[in-house]
């Protein structure tokens, strides 16, 4: 009895020394959460915005961080409770609630980066709130602001699909996707290869379907870009190209300092 007692007291402390461990490894993402709400706490707004992520400030603008600030009413931080806190390597992440001056409770995930050894913020979401009806002509639910991105404008969005397919349809062309692949998103890369991105297209050429033909031309998108909660922009339209009309689904992912390709669908008519 005595043993078994001892066996259990040995393994409480195993835990109690786990927990602490665990606490003290996080202790860092913690920390720089409190300094950035303190911060916007005493109205140094644009302070906190400096102290985040450079990936963060640079898909976001001050006047858009401003604007989420309001929406999400962070604006009226009064204190942080986290209910989870993990770290792995150079990436942290909190998730908890933000507690207001009048009272109200904001559910809330942090990410973080590691950056010149300090945690910084690399990305804020605050969870929907408020009544969902699916039909379109009574939509009341609003998505929930997710920072860190923002929809380029138009000429860079016009720019981005151009070189895609620029550089899709000049790889079909030789037929090699070597550079299509140095081109597209690493999380894809890491999940194919050139040889499997020209088995993809073989229809495009061996019918020698020419995509460059888009060469000077303008994009038309068809729905206006949107990024989903994967944080995936998405971008639908056409070229009005002759002989025939290039139609693309486009789908790119950001990573430092630019949005990469992860997902493409074209079609010729």
């Amino acid at each position: 009895m005595k043993k078994w007692l001892i066996g259990i007291f040995i393994v409480l402390i195993i835990v109690v020394i786990i927990v602490v461990v665990a606490l003290q490894a996080t202790k860092g993402v913690v920390k720089s959460a409190d300094k950035f709400f303190a911060l916007i706490q005493t109205g140094k707004v644009e302070e906190a915005y400096n102290s985040t992520a450079r990936e963060f400030q640079a898909a976001a603008s001050l006047e858009v961080f401003q604007k989420f600030l309001e929406i999400a009413t962070l604006d009226n931080f009064a204190r942080a409770s986290w209910t989870t806190r993990s770290i792995s390597g150079n990436t942290g992440k909190l998730i908890g609630s933000i507690h207001t001056k009048e009272g109200g409770v904001v559910p809330i995930e942090i990410d973080f980066v590691k950056e010149e050894g300090q945690w910084k913020i690399l990305r804020i979401t605050k969870q929907t709130a408020g009544i969902s009806q699916k039909q379109k002509e009574a939509e009341l639910e609003e998505p929930a602001p997710l920072m860190g991105k923002e929809v380029p404008s138009d000429e860079t969005l016009a720019a981005m699909i151009s070189e895609s397919i620029w550089i899709l349809g000049d790889g079909i062309n030789k037929n090699d996707l070597a550079n299509f692949y140095n081109h597209i998103a690493k999380i894809w890369q890491r999940q194919t290869d050139a040889s499997s991105l020209k088995q993809a297209f073989y229809d495009f050429i061996d019918k020698k379907i020419d995509l460059t033909i888009i060469q000077g031309q303008t994009p038309v998108l068809s729905e206006p870009p949107a990024i989903d909660n994967d944080g995936v922009l998405r971008l639908k339209g056409y070229y009005a190209t002759q002989p025939y009309i290039i139609n693309f689904e486009l789908g790119y992912l950001y990573e430092h300092p630019q949005w990469r390709l992860v997902a493409v669908n074209i079609h010729t008519k």
